[in-house]
């Protein structure tokens, strides 16, 4: 009886811990509260998320202070963004090495970064690249060379005819300084590379100024020197050698300035001829402490650089931006080469 009991017994408390278990299970669940700050986000959205957007910046040359200027500027973007964002760069060792640069934008825009940074060595051979890169919803912000289509995100860039312009007048008013009459006589550009829009706008615009301020003036036809430096040397030397009566030469980026300045010392000529470059080489700036060159038309490489990342994380966040915009020059000379924004000029990142 008592072993009967027993069984009883636990037969109850069994089917007692059955129907708990049932009630348990068959309660309501409450309802998970929706969170409108993750439920609408997409995974692959970096810019509400904590992974850093990923802007690649592409220079023209990485034989050249003047582009990695413009480098330095686009990593201080990055530092002063505190992770946001993550700064890659690269570039063809020359601005002569078009096809290397599209490859180069060509493989970048196969990675699919979340912008592009651009200094285009041409105006048209990254174009399709270009376009490619907007068609797949990639910001590109261009450089310095305004390319052959307006689908683009924005372009930052000097006016380079009207600042070498500022050189003609620069060059001019040295003659009158020195006592030297110019009518009749001798000016050349040497350029470093034929065909590209910025080389043409900067011969145009020292050309048009020159013979606008000195209508006698003789232009010579201007020379061009593989953006190499001794090329320059040696074309700077020949001229002077064959033309007695020159008194001028512009030499339109920092590789021409370089070699025209140690043609100038080599013949020790500084004197009879003035010579005006642009770009702000440290050889360059040696240059004007020493007499040789005359004076530089300095833009702001590291500015663009820093403005280009900018603009390319204000486009990504969906945020207007500017679509051209031209930043300024300066000529700097011996006379102003020691003033506070100049100095900024001439030795960014300091």
């Amino acid at each position: 009886m008592k072993l009967m009991r027993r069984k009883l017994l636990v037969l109850l408390l069994a089917l007692t811990m059955v129907i708990g278990l049932v009630a348990c299970s068959s309660e309501p669940q409450a309802p998970v509260a929706n969170n409108p700050e993750t439920d609408n986000v997409d995974e692959g959205d970096k810019s509400v998320s904590d992974e850093p957007l990923e802007i690649s910046v592409i220079i023209k040359a990485t034989d050249s202070d003047y582009w990695q200027t413009l480098l330095l500027g686009a990593k201080a973007a990055e530092a002063d963004l505190n992770g946001k964002v993550k700064v890659t760069t690269d570039g063809p060792p020359s601005e002569i090495d078009i096809e290397e640069q599209v490859s180069i934008l060509e493989n970048v825009i196969s990675t699919n970064p979340d912008g592009i940074v651009i200094a285009s060595s041409s105006v048209d051979a990254t174009v399709p690249a270009v376009e490619d890169a907007m068609g797949k919803g990639i910001p590109v912000i261009t450089v310095d060379n305004k390319l052959t289509t307006d689908n683009y995100t924005s372009f930052l860039a000097t006016n380079h005819s009207l600042a070498a312009g500022m050189a003609a007048e620069a060059m001019v008013k040295d003659w009158e300084a020195k006592g030297i009459d110019p009518s009749g006589k001798k000016v050349i550009v040497i350029s470093s590379v034929a065909g590209t829009k910025v080389n043409t706008d900067r011969t145009e615009g020292f050309i048009g100024k020159i013979t606008e301020l000195v209508s006698d003036i003789t232009v010579l036809e201007t020379q061009y020197a593989d953006n190499d430096i001794s090329k320059a040397l040696s074309i700077a030397e020949n001229t002077m050698a064959a033309n007695p009566d020159l008194i001028g030469i512009f030499g339109d980026n920092n590789h021409m300035g370089v070699g025209v300045a140690k043609a100038i010392e080599e013949a020790g000529k500084q004197d009879e001829v003035v010579a005006y470059a642009f770009d702000a080489d440290p050889d360059e700036i040696e240059a004007i402490k020493n007499g040789v060159l005359r004076g530089i038309v300095v833009q702001d490489p590291f500015g663009m650089g820093y403005n280009g990342v900018m603009a390319a994380v204000d486009a990504i966040e969906g945020k207007q931006v500017e679509k051209d915009v031209i930043v300024d020059a300066t000529i700097v000379t011996l006379d102003n080469m020691e003033e506070k924004d100049v100095q900024k000029l001439l030795y960014p990142g300091l």
